[in-house]
């Protein structure tokens, strides 16, 4: 009985890995599309929260911090809310135009 439920911890654990590392990757590339569409540099993305929020289908929000450049020499803070595989919001503060 304790070994089928450490099997059962086990999968569930393997689970909720998989299905952050391909919330993770998909947020990775709507980032990097919208620097691209902004001509923007991406520095770098970073999860930064999940929080309870049912939503269209989705139980959960996610929260990506991401760094961008628009001169190559600033680095700017954003964010990046989505509910599953759907954007919310993009964060993102005035930055300069060069």
């Amino acid at each position: 009985m304790g070994s089928l439920l450490a099997i059962v911890v086990g999968f569930i654990g393997v689970v909720i890995f998989s299905h952050l590392r391909k919330q993770a990757e998909l947020a990775n590339a709507l980032i990097k599309q919208y620097c691209q569409q902004q001509q923007l540099q991406w520095l770098s993305t970073a999860q930064t929260g999940i929080a309870w929020y049912p939503h269209k289908g989705s139980l959960f929000r996610y929260k990506f911090n991401f760094e961008f450049s628009s001169n190559g020499e600033n680095a700017y803070q954003a964010c990046l809310v989505m509910a599953g595989p759907t954007v919310l919001e993009f964060i993102v503060p005035p930055y300069a135009i060069d």
